[in-house]
């Protein structure tokens, strides 16, 4: 029954006009096909340093017997995906842990404040600890994790007021990332109003929100820097996303041992690299372009890096809480993660 329904899924989203794109056609002889749910931009770097890159790399190495496949669009609400994914109306996709945070909570310890110098060092790092700490904890239970990664961290940018002390930030509404970083801007007296990407342009283009939080690039990707005069850096950013690409345990399982080593070797740190290394270099030049453009960025002060930190140590408290709870050093797992920020800087 539930591979009728698997079928009848996959014939009938096809039939609704899902291609394939970013690569060469699938192979006759195929003998595994991953179907990706794509919901953001085929250039959005997650899916042209993610996606495609385990595409082009995959497919060529086991010589076609591994295939991927990516929607055209949205199948449903990405806040959906983990149970897209374990019934299988997709094969693999990606999802933030603000969609699951009552089932992942330990990768959530790079979205905390000053965790984000770049997006390499933090999703290199994530994978780290993750791989030394928080596997066994098995919050990935019923997929196949291929790895994390982030984008660089979240700022504050404005579209009116300058922002100096904590202070100024009481009472604004910023479009902001769901979850852990939402509370992080409640903490300040912001108003978070957290979307989906999709979502960012006409808030801010329309001036439903004062601002929004996120990297320069992401600013950038969506053209919404044209409506920007103001941003403030906090060191290693004020928060950030964490992704999580999954892939259905039942079609992993399927995959023959030989390919499974194959992929393997593109999987974790090595895909984390790759697209975390696009964001990296995507925000240098948008910052560039930012400052050139005429929007005042200016970095944290010592007073507005101590107001923030004294208003959100309670959420480092709440995460070794958590990390307790799922039998986690989190101590340890906390002081091994900047150790690894302070490596790959």
């Amino acid at each position: 029954m539930k591979s009728s329904f698997k079928t009848l899924t996959a014939f009938l989203a096809l039939g609704a006009g899902f291609i394939a794109w970013a690569g060469t056609p699938t192979p006759v002889s195929a003998q595994t096909n991953i179907l990706v749910h794509v919901f953001a931009p085929p250039n959005y770097p997650n899916n042209s340093h993610g996606w495609v890159y385990l595409k082009e790399n995959i497919e060529r190495d086991t010589q076609g017997r591994v295939t991927f496949e990516f929607t055209n669009g949205k199948v449903a609400p990405p806040q959906r995906n983990w149970d897209h994914v374990t019934a299988g109306i997709v094969d693999a996709a990606y999802l933030h842990t603000g969609f699951e945070r009552k089932r992942l909570w330990l990768t959530e310890v790079g979205r905390l404040p000053g965790a984000t110098p770049t997006a390499t060092a933090m999703s290199v790092a994530s994978w780290r600890t993750y791989k030394k700490f928080f596997e066994v904890a098995d919050e990935f239970k019923g997929v196949k994790l291929l790895t994390l990664y982030s984008f660089t961290g979240e700022n504050i940018w404005t579209i009116d007021k300058p922002i100096n002390t904590v202070d100024d930030l009481k009472g604004m509404k910023l479009r902001s990332g769901a979850g852990l970083a939402a509370n992080i801007f409640k903490s300040l007296d912001i108003a978070p109003v957290p979307s989906l990407a999709a979502e960012i342009f006409p808030m801010v283009s329309k001036g439903v929100v004062d601002g929004m939080t996120g990297p320069a690039a992401l600013l950038t990707v969506l053209k919404v820097d044209q409506f920007i005069k103001h941003g403030i850096r906090y060191p290693g950013a004020m928060t950030t996303l964490m992704w999580t690409p999954i892939l259905n345990k039942e079609k992993w399982e399927s995959i023959s041992a030989d390919d499974q080593a194959i992929m393997e070797k593109y999987l974790g740190e090595p895909m984390a690299r790759s697209v975390a290394g696009e964001w990296d270099r995507r925000n240098t030049s948008s910052l560039k372009k930012m400052a050139a453009d005429g929007i005042k960025i200016h970095d944290a002060s010592p007073e507005f890096v101590a107001a923030v930190e004294a208003k959100t140590a309670v959420f480092t408290d709440e995460w070794l809480e958590r990390a307790a709870k799922r039998g986690v050093d989190g101590k340890a797992a906390l002081a091994f993660y900047k150790q690894q920020l302070e490596e790959l800087k």
